[in-house]
Protein backbone atom coordinates (compact mmCIF):
# COMPACT_ATOMS: atom_id res chain seq x y z
CA UNK A 1 0.00 0.00 0.00
CA UNK A 2 1.23 3.23 -0.56
CA UNK A 3 2.29 5.89 1.73
CA UNK A 4 0.75 9.19 1.70
CA UNK A 5 1.76 12.75 2.09
CA UNK A 6 -0.80 15.15 1.79
CA UNK A 7 0.38 18.72 1.70
CA UNK A 8 -1.93 21.28 2.47
CA UNK A 9 -4.67 19.91 4.76
CA UNK A 10 -6.96 23.24 4.59
CA UNK A 11 -10.59 22.38 3.97
CA UNK A 12 -10.77 20.03 0.68
CA UNK A 13 -7.24 18.57 2.26
CA UNK A 14 -8.46 17.76 5.25
CA UNK A 15 -12.14 16.23 3.49
CA UNK A 16 -9.39 14.15 1.29
CA UNK A 17 -6.77 13.17 3.67
CA UNK A 18 -9.81 11.70 6.66
CA UNK A 19 -11.97 9.82 3.50
CA UNK A 20 -8.53 8.15 2.54
CA UNK A 21 -7.96 7.37 6.07
CA UNK A 22 -11.60 5.91 6.46
CA UNK A 23 -10.90 3.75 3.23
CA UNK A 24 -7.69 2.17 5.05
CA UNK A 25 -5.14 4.49 3.26
CA UNK A 26 -1.98 5.60 5.35
CA UNK A 27 -2.57 8.86 5.19
CA UNK A 28 -0.12 11.73 7.21
CA UNK A 29 -2.14 15.27 6.76
CA UNK A 30 0.66 17.95 6.53
CA UNK A 31 -0.34 21.24 7.59
CA UNK A 32 1.14 24.54 9.26
CA UNK A 33 -1.13 25.29 11.42
CA UNK A 34 -0.40 24.28 14.74
CA UNK A 35 -4.42 24.14 16.11
CA UNK A 36 -6.01 22.28 13.02
CA UNK A 37 -3.19 19.84 13.31
CA UNK A 38 -3.18 19.24 17.29
CA UNK A 39 -6.94 18.98 16.87
CA UNK A 40 -6.65 16.59 13.96
CA UNK A 41 -4.35 14.44 16.06
CA UNK A 42 -7.03 14.73 19.32
CA UNK A 43 -10.05 14.76 18.00
CA UNK A 44 -9.98 13.36 14.47
CA UNK A 45 -11.24 15.09 11.28
CA UNK A 46 -14.45 16.62 11.94
CA UNK A 47 -16.72 16.57 8.72
CA UNK A 48 -20.05 18.21 8.79
CA UNK A 49 -22.61 19.63 5.54
CA UNK A 50 -22.53 17.19 3.38
CA UNK A 51 -22.07 14.05 5.82
CA UNK A 52 -21.57 14.26 9.37
CA UNK A 53 -18.53 12.20 10.56
CA UNK A 54 -15.69 12.17 13.11
CA UNK A 55 -12.72 10.72 11.40
CA UNK A 56 -9.58 9.65 13.32
CA UNK A 57 -6.27 11.27 11.25
CA UNK A 58 -2.42 11.12 11.55
CA UNK A 59 -1.40 14.89 11.17
CA UNK A 60 1.85 16.27 10.98
CA UNK A 61 3.40 20.08 11.07
CA UNK A 62 5.63 20.62 7.90
CA UNK A 63 8.66 20.02 9.57
CA UNK A 64 7.24 16.89 10.95
CA UNK A 65 7.95 14.67 7.78
CA UNK A 66 9.54 11.33 7.95
CA UNK A 67 10.91 8.27 5.95
CA UNK A 68 9.91 8.03 2.53
CA UNK A 69 6.72 8.80 0.91
CA UNK A 70 5.02 7.05 -2.24
CA UNK A 71 2.61 9.71 -2.86
CA UNK A 72 2.69 13.59 -2.21
CA UNK A 73 -1.21 14.96 -2.97
CA UNK A 74 -0.24 18.45 -2.99
CA UNK A 75 -3.52 20.70 -2.14
CA UNK A 76 -1.48 23.93 -0.58
CA UNK A 77 -2.00 27.12 -2.66
CA UNK A 78 0.03 27.66 -5.95
CA UNK A 79 1.29 31.03 -3.82
CA UNK A 80 3.31 28.94 -1.61
CA UNK A 81 3.31 25.58 -3.93
CA UNK A 82 7.19 25.02 -4.70
CA UNK A 83 8.21 25.78 -1.05
CA UNK A 84 6.10 23.23 0.05
CA UNK A 85 7.11 20.30 -2.42
CA UNK A 86 10.96 21.37 -1.96
CA UNK A 87 10.57 20.43 1.64
CA UNK A 88 9.37 17.33 0.94
CA UNK A 89 12.27 16.48 -1.41
CA UNK A 90 14.22 14.60 1.04
CA UNK A 91 11.24 12.35 1.83
CA UNK A 92 10.88 11.16 -1.66
CA UNK A 93 12.25 8.29 -3.49
CA UNK A 94 13.25 8.02 -7.01
CA UNK A 95 9.49 6.49 -8.14
CA UNK A 96 7.15 9.08 -6.03
CA UNK A 97 4.62 10.52 -7.52
CA UNK A 98 3.13 14.47 -7.15
CA UNK A 99 -0.76 14.70 -7.17
CA UNK A 100 -1.59 18.05 -7.93
CA UNK A 101 -5.23 19.40 -7.22
CA UNK A 102 -4.60 23.07 -6.74
CA UNK A 103 -6.46 25.59 -8.84
CA UNK A 104 -4.94 26.68 -12.64
CA UNK A 105 -2.47 24.79 -13.61
CA UNK A 106 0.13 23.80 -11.25
CA UNK A 107 2.02 20.63 -13.20
CA UNK A 108 4.81 22.80 -14.39
CA UNK A 109 5.85 23.57 -10.51
CA UNK A 110 5.52 19.97 -9.52
CA UNK A 111 7.42 18.70 -13.00
CA UNK A 112 10.06 21.41 -12.24
CA UNK A 113 10.85 19.31 -9.42
CA UNK A 114 10.68 15.04 -10.79
CA UNK A 115 10.02 15.12 -14.13
CA UNK A 116 6.73 14.92 -16.18
CA UNK A 117 6.41 11.65 -15.89
CA UNK A 118 5.90 11.51 -11.76
CA UNK A 119 3.42 13.71 -12.45
CA UNK A 120 -0.17 13.31 -12.08
CA UNK A 121 -3.11 16.50 -12.04
CA UNK A 122 -6.42 16.93 -11.81
CA UNK A 123 -9.32 18.79 -9.97
CA UNK A 124 -11.93 18.33 -7.39
CA UNK A 125 -15.61 18.02 -8.14
CA UNK A 126 -16.51 18.77 -5.00
CA UNK A 127 -16.54 22.03 -2.24
CA UNK A 128 -15.66 22.76 1.24
CA UNK A 129 -14.94 25.32 3.44
CA UNK A 130 -13.32 25.46 6.49
CA UNK A 131 -14.75 25.90 9.67
CA UNK A 132 -12.66 25.66 12.54
CA UNK A 133 -9.65 23.19 13.98
CA UNK A 134 -10.49 20.19 13.24
CA UNK A 135 -13.68 20.94 11.47
CA UNK A 136 -14.15 21.15 7.81
CA UNK A 137 -17.56 21.97 5.82
CA UNK A 138 -18.51 19.80 2.51
CA UNK A 139 -20.29 22.34 0.68
CA UNK A 140 -22.05 20.52 -1.65
CA UNK A 141 -23.77 17.26 -1.60
CA UNK A 142 -22.48 13.88 -0.86
CA UNK A 143 -23.18 12.67 -4.48
CA UNK A 144 -20.42 15.42 -6.01
CA UNK A 145 -17.29 13.92 -4.07
CA UNK A 146 -15.13 12.57 -6.78
CA UNK A 147 -11.48 13.92 -8.93
CA UNK A 148 -10.74 13.69 -12.32
CA UNK A 149 -7.00 13.52 -12.75
CA UNK A 150 -4.94 11.84 -15.57
CA UNK A 151 -1.29 12.72 -16.49
CA UNK A 152 -0.41 16.00 -18.65
CA UNK A 153 1.19 13.27 -20.88
CA UNK A 154 -1.95 11.80 -21.33
CA UNK A 155 -0.45 8.06 -20.67
CA UNK A 156 -3.29 5.71 -19.03
CA UNK A 157 -0.29 2.99 -16.73
CA UNK A 158 -0.56 1.20 -13.92
CA UNK A 159 0.40 4.09 -11.41
CA UNK A 160 -2.22 5.96 -12.45
CA UNK A 161 -4.87 3.24 -12.23
CA UNK A 162 -3.93 2.47 -8.61
CA UNK A 163 -4.38 6.47 -8.04
CA UNK A 164 -8.33 6.30 -9.41
CA UNK A 165 -8.79 2.73 -7.56
CA UNK A 166 -7.62 4.35 -4.35
CA UNK A 167 -9.22 7.76 -4.62
CA UNK A 168 -12.82 5.19 -6.13
CA UNK A 169 -12.81 3.44 -2.84
CA UNK A 170 -12.50 6.73 -0.72
CA UNK A 171 -14.53 9.27 -2.63
CA UNK A 172 -16.95 6.69 -4.54
CA UNK A 173 -16.30 8.59 -7.94
CA UNK A 174 -12.39 9.05 -9.70
CA UNK A 175 -12.56 9.81 -13.34
CA UNK A 176 -9.24 8.73 -14.81
CA UNK A 177 -8.73 10.85 -18.48
CA UNK A 178 -6.24 11.02 -20.98
CA UNK A 179 -6.98 14.82 -21.24
CA UNK A 180 -6.19 16.83 -18.10
CA UNK A 181 -5.64 20.05 -19.64
CA UNK A 182 -9.58 19.50 -20.58
CA UNK A 183 -10.14 18.72 -16.78
CA UNK A 184 -7.69 21.83 -16.15
CA UNK A 185 -8.88 24.07 -18.47
CA UNK A 186 -12.95 23.31 -17.25
CA UNK A 187 -12.05 23.34 -13.23
CA UNK A 188 -9.87 27.18 -13.82
CA UNK A 189 -13.60 28.23 -15.98
CA UNK A 190 -15.51 27.13 -12.78
CA UNK A 191 -12.88 29.01 -10.44
CA UNK A 192 -12.95 32.05 -12.77
CA UNK A 193 -16.28 32.37 -12.90
CA UNK A 194 -17.82 31.55 -9.86
CA UNK A 195 -14.95 31.79 -7.21
CA UNK A 196 -13.29 34.86 -8.95
CA UNK A 197 -16.90 36.58 -9.19
CA UNK A 198 -17.61 35.49 -5.76
CA UNK A 199 -14.54 37.06 -4.16
CA UNK A 200 -15.12 40.81 -5.91
CA UNK A 201 -18.51 40.41 -4.78
CA UNK A 202 -17.64 39.29 -1.19
CA UNK A 203 -20.47 36.54 -1.31
CA UNK A 204 -21.91 32.94 -1.70
CA UNK A 205 -22.78 31.17 -4.86
CA UNK A 206 -25.79 31.73 -3.86
CA UNK A 207 -26.13 35.49 -3.79
CA UNK A 208 -24.71 35.11 -7.64
CA UNK A 209 -27.44 32.75 -8.21
CA UNK A 210 -30.15 35.22 -6.99
CA UNK A 211 -29.58 38.59 -9.12
CA UNK A 212 -29.95 38.97 -12.52
CA UNK A 213 -26.91 41.09 -13.35
CA UNK A 214 -24.37 39.22 -11.18
CA UNK A 215 -25.50 35.91 -13.87
CA UNK A 216 -24.83 38.24 -16.55
CA UNK A 217 -21.63 38.71 -15.12
CA UNK A 218 -21.58 34.87 -15.11
CA UNK A 219 -22.49 34.36 -18.81
CA UNK A 220 -20.23 36.75 -19.92
CA UNK A 221 -16.72 36.03 -18.29
CA UNK A 222 -17.68 32.19 -19.11
CA UNK A 223 -18.13 32.97 -23.02
CA UNK A 224 -15.01 34.88 -22.32
CA UNK A 225 -13.02 31.38 -20.93
CA UNK A 226 -14.75 29.34 -23.76
CA UNK A 227 -13.13 31.40 -26.39
CA UNK A 228 -9.81 31.02 -24.82
CA UNK A 229 -10.00 27.42 -24.46
CA UNK A 230 -11.40 26.63 -28.07
CA UNK A 231 -8.24 29.15 -28.84
CA UNK A 232 -5.89 27.00 -27.75
CA UNK A 233 -7.25 23.72 -29.31
CA UNK A 234 -8.27 22.72 -25.98
CA UNK A 235 -11.25 19.86 -25.59
CA UNK A 236 -13.02 20.77 -22.18
CA UNK A 237 -14.50 17.55 -20.35
CA UNK A 238 -17.73 17.51 -18.18
CA UNK A 239 -16.99 18.07 -14.28
CA UNK A 240 -20.01 18.52 -12.41
CA UNK A 241 -22.13 18.96 -15.57
CA UNK A 242 -20.39 21.75 -16.48
CA UNK A 243 -18.41 21.54 -20.17
CA UNK A 244 -17.18 25.03 -21.39
CA UNK A 245 -17.75 24.71 -24.68
CA UNK A 246 -18.88 27.38 -27.58
CA UNK A 247 -22.02 25.65 -27.71
CA UNK A 248 -22.63 25.22 -23.87
CA UNK A 249 -22.09 29.19 -22.45
CA UNK A 250 -21.94 31.24 -26.04
CA UNK A 251 -24.55 33.56 -26.41
CA UNK A 252 -25.27 36.58 -28.98
CA UNK A 253 -29.02 37.07 -28.39
CA UNK A 254 -30.91 38.17 -25.25
CA UNK A 255 -32.53 34.77 -25.67
CA UNK A 256 -29.23 32.57 -25.96
CA UNK A 257 -28.16 34.74 -22.86
CA UNK A 258 -31.37 33.79 -20.84
CA UNK A 259 -30.54 30.19 -21.93
CA UNK A 260 -26.88 30.30 -21.17
CA UNK A 261 -27.73 31.51 -17.53
CA UNK A 262 -30.31 28.89 -17.02
CA UNK A 263 -27.39 26.40 -17.61
CA UNK A 264 -25.06 27.82 -15.34
CA UNK A 265 -27.87 27.92 -12.83
CA UNK A 266 -28.82 24.42 -13.24
CA UNK A 267 -25.27 23.51 -12.58
CA UNK A 268 -24.32 25.67 -9.13
CA UNK A 269 -27.95 25.33 -7.36
CA UNK A 270 -26.26 22.58 -5.37
CA UNK A 271 -23.64 24.73 -4.31
CA UNK A 272 -25.08 27.44 -2.89
CA UNK A 273 -23.44 27.64 0.28
CA UNK A 274 -20.42 27.27 -0.89
CA UNK A 275 -17.85 30.06 0.37
CA UNK A 276 -15.01 30.69 -2.22
CA UNK A 277 -11.64 29.64 -1.35
CA UNK A 278 -10.05 32.82 -2.24
CA UNK A 279 -12.73 34.63 0.22
CA UNK A 280 -11.18 32.59 3.00
CA UNK A 281 -7.88 33.03 2.17
CA UNK A 282 -8.42 37.03 2.39
CA UNK A 283 -10.86 36.83 5.29
CA UNK A 284 -7.50 35.16 6.83
CA UNK A 285 -5.28 37.87 5.77
CA UNK A 286 -3.29 36.00 2.99
CA UNK A 287 -3.14 36.49 -0.83
CA UNK A 288 -5.18 34.65 -2.66
CA UNK A 289 -4.82 32.88 -6.21
CA UNK A 290 -6.39 35.53 -8.47
CA UNK A 291 -3.12 35.74 -10.35
CA UNK A 292 -3.20 32.11 -11.25
CA UNK A 293 -7.13 31.68 -11.99
CA UNK A 294 -8.90 34.80 -13.99
CA UNK A 295 -5.14 35.91 -14.76
CA UNK A 296 -4.14 32.54 -15.86
CA UNK A 297 -7.15 33.20 -18.57
CA UNK A 298 -6.41 36.64 -18.74
CA UNK A 299 -2.49 35.79 -19.97
CA UNK A 300 -3.52 33.33 -22.29
CA UNK A 301 -5.97 35.88 -24.07
CA UNK A 302 -3.05 38.24 -24.44
CA UNK A 303 -1.30 35.79 -26.50
CA UNK A 304 -4.16 35.09 -28.71
CA UNK A 305 -5.18 38.53 -29.10
CA UNK A 306 -8.86 37.80 -27.14
CA UNK A 307 -10.46 40.41 -25.14
CA UNK A 308 -11.20 39.80 -21.64
CA UNK A 309 -13.08 42.84 -19.84
CA UNK A 310 -14.80 40.23 -17.63
CA UNK A 311 -11.77 38.60 -16.05
CA UNK A 312 -10.45 42.02 -16.14
CA UNK A 313 -12.33 43.64 -14.12
CA UNK A 314 -12.69 40.05 -11.73
CA UNK A 315 -9.18 40.46 -11.45
CA UNK A 316 -8.99 43.87 -10.60
CA UNK A 317 -11.70 44.29 -8.07
CA UNK A 318 -10.08 41.36 -6.29
CA UNK A 319 -6.57 42.67 -5.47
CA UNK A 320 -8.75 45.83 -4.52
CA UNK A 321 -9.77 43.39 -1.65
CA UNK A 322 -6.37 41.97 -1.47
CA UNK A 323 -4.50 45.34 -1.08
CA UNK A 324 -7.21 46.73 1.67
CA UNK A 325 -8.60 49.29 -0.74
CA UNK A 326 -12.08 47.34 -0.38
CA UNK A 327 -13.52 45.30 2.73
CA UNK A 328 -15.12 41.80 1.57
CA UNK A 329 -18.21 43.37 3.64
CA UNK A 330 -19.00 46.36 1.05
CA UNK A 331 -17.60 44.30 -1.59
CA UNK A 332 -21.25 43.39 -3.32
CA UNK A 333 -22.44 47.04 -2.71
CA UNK A 334 -19.89 48.73 -4.36
CA UNK A 335 -18.82 46.10 -6.95
CA UNK A 336 -21.48 44.52 -8.91
CA UNK A 337 -22.16 48.27 -10.30
CA UNK A 338 -18.63 48.55 -11.57
CA UNK A 339 -19.61 45.39 -14.23
CA UNK A 340 -20.72 47.28 -17.45
CA UNK A 341 -22.95 44.83 -19.13
CA UNK A 342 -23.30 45.34 -23.12
CA UNK A 343 -26.19 45.84 -24.72
CA UNK A 344 -27.35 42.87 -26.89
Amino acid sequence: MMRIALLGAGAMGTIIGALLTKAGYDVELVDNYKDHVDTLNEKGAHIVGGIDEIIPVKAVMNDGLSGKYDLLISLTKQTTMKESLENAMPFTHDETMILTLQNGIPEDIAAELVGIDRVVGGGMEFSGTFVAPGVSKLASGKETLGISFGRPTGVIDEKALEIQAMFKNALGHCELTNNLMGVRYTKLTDNSCFSGLATALGCLVGDILDNRKAMECIAYNGRECANVIKAKGINPVELFSLCPTIENVSFETKEELDRVIEYWTNIYKAYRGQKASMIQDLEKGRKCEIYQINGKFIDEAKKLGIPTPFNDKILELVVEIQDGKTSLEEAWEKNLDRFEIPAL
